[in-house]
């Protein structure tokens, strides 16, 4: 069994958790908004921010593609 000192487990929780971080950025397109970003001082806090931005701004697309193929299909009647 392979003990590990306190330094050792910390940097690994830093590693684990920079991996967490570094994907979380990637699944958000490696960008965050600058209003994002001057509003929250934690990167945790600022990628939940930006993911929740993205979610609201795909619904607001979502409503309008669906006005338009409604709009579309209202039109071949």
């Amino acid at each position: 069994m392979q003990f590990f000192d306190h330094e050792e487990v910390t940097t690994m929780a830093a590693a684990i958790m920079e991996n967490k971080l570094n994907r979380a950025l990637e699944l958000l397109g490696s960008s965050i908004d600058p209003e994002i970003e001057e509003s929250y001082t934690s990167i945790e806090a600022r990628i939940l921010a930006q993911a929740l931005e993205n979610v609201e701004l795909a619904e607001r697309r979502l409503r309008e593609i669906q006005k338009l193929v409604g709009d579309f299909e209202e039109a071949l009647i």
